[in-house]
């Protein structure tokens, strides 16, 4: 059986799309337990910690969504892909 051109572009896509989301997923894992870790060690030292505006799905699809900006800002900025208060 033989796929025509559009097919194999729109699996194609659809591959790509999927790993993109995979990554983003990932990312917002990793950068959330960081994030935790970093507020469990400021509230010990008895530092603010203030609270999270988008802990929410929309955090999560924002996350998922704009990883590569994130990474870019962090890595740019902190020097680290997961960057969080602690590592200023």
């Amino acid at each position: 059986m033989k796929m025509n051109t559009g097919k194999i572009v729109l699996l194609a896509f659809t591959l790509v799309l999927i790993a993109y989301l995979a990554l983003g997923l990932s990312f917002h894992a990793k950068w959330s337990a960081e994030l935790a870790k970093c507020h469990a060690t400021l509230r010990e030292q008895g530092e603010f910690v203030e609270p999270e505006m988008f802990n929410t799905s929309i955090g999560l699809a924002f996350d998922v969504a704009f990883w590569p900006i994130y990474g870019m800002a962090n890595m740019y900025h902190d020097g680290t892909l997961f960057a969080t208060p602690c590592t200023h």
